[in-house]
């Protein structure tokens, strides 16, 4: 069914290969895209509140103390576990292999009381047009100003961060921040991130950046990053891959612009292949760095 669907959407011959057809249709194949259904599924599950029905169905461990259901996992013997197949089952054996952990109803997440909603001036975005060389250009000239001002204002932080996600599955992501001050280098952190992807790595080293700025006592952050999904991800604490850690941010970021509401963040956007110098500086500090990933994430690397 998919090989035809695939042919209809591109148009060619019906003796194609099926691999060509829908990898140029864009098409998932279908036992990948049912794993993905089904470890979704299983996401989706761990969201769910405390007092949810399906908890009831759940072991002990996943049940938050939810009243059982007369047919719950809970009370099948290990030999019956063996033997019944099922969703709840599939669910319940997969929770406990999810890497990440969700807080759908922490305070910092609520509609009206995001971090965006209550201080959507002190929170400002600079994006980098990459397809416009010209742009590029300002956009580099704009940020060496903004930097070089910095320079002036000991209330200011500049803050310049990095992740590196290595090819090699027995290396842990590395994550990194360099902090300037007074046009010098004042503070220097970088992180093991374990297992991660490209955005969520760049997430944490964010959130250590923003996290050692706010504790040098500022009035005034430039973030730095190459990766400004991953920044507007910082600040937005709904349901998603590192959800916590953009919690974290969210609860800097609020108690410090609580504290003064005269204060602001600026994130920038900087290409990688352009090497501008500071951001160049923190990403060979990341890319030569190699943390071997042991049995349990506790690997890390704080410079000061």
């Amino acid at each position: 069914m998919q090989r035809r669907a695939a042919i209809w959407i591109t148009g060619a011959f019906r003796t194609s290969p099926s691999g060509g057809v829908e990898s140029i249709a864009g098409l998932i194949p279908i036992h990948l895209h049912l794993c993905k259904l089904a470890i979704r599924s299983s996401y989706r599950v761990s969201t769910l509140p405390s007092n949810h029905a399906l908890r009831s169905l759940l072991s002990e461990r996943f049940s938050f103390n939810s009243s059982p259901h007369p047919q719950s996992i809970r009370f099948l013997t290990p030999a019956k576990k063996i033997k019944v197949k099922g969703p709840i089952i599939d669910v319940d054996s997969s929770l406990s292999h999810l890497s990440d952990s969700f807080s759908p109803f922490d305070p910092v997440s609520k509609p009206g009381s995001r971090l965006m909603d209550i201080y959507p001036d002190s929170i400002h975005f600079h994006p980098c047009n990459r397809s416009d060389k010209h742009e590029m250009y300002k956009h580099v000239s704009s940020l060496d100003s903004v930097f070089n001002s910095s320079s002036l204002n000991r209330s200011c932080i500049a803050v310049v961060t990095d992740a590196s996600v290595p090819l090699i599955g027995s290396l842990q992501a590395v994550s990194a921040a360099h902090l300037y001050r007074g046009g010098r280098q004042v503070s220097h952190a970088k992180q093991a991130s374990g297992r991660a992807s490209s955005t969520d790595a760049e997430l944490y080293s964010i959130r250590i950046g923003i996290a050692k700025a706010i504790s040098l006592q500022c009035d005034h952050i430039i973030l730095i990053t190459d990766c400004l999904p991953a920044a507007k991800l910082a600040v937005d604490p709904s349901i998603h891959s590192s959800q916590l850690q953009s919690i974290q941010v969210c609860r800097l970021l609020f108690d410090w612009l609580t504290s003064k509401p005269s204060r602001s963040i600026d994130f920038w956007d900087i290409p990688s292949k352009w090497r501008w110098k500071p951001h160049l500086k923190v990403h060979n500090d990341v890319t030569s760095t190699r943390i071997h990933a042991p049995s349990h994430t506790g690997a890390t690397l704080d410079f000061l």
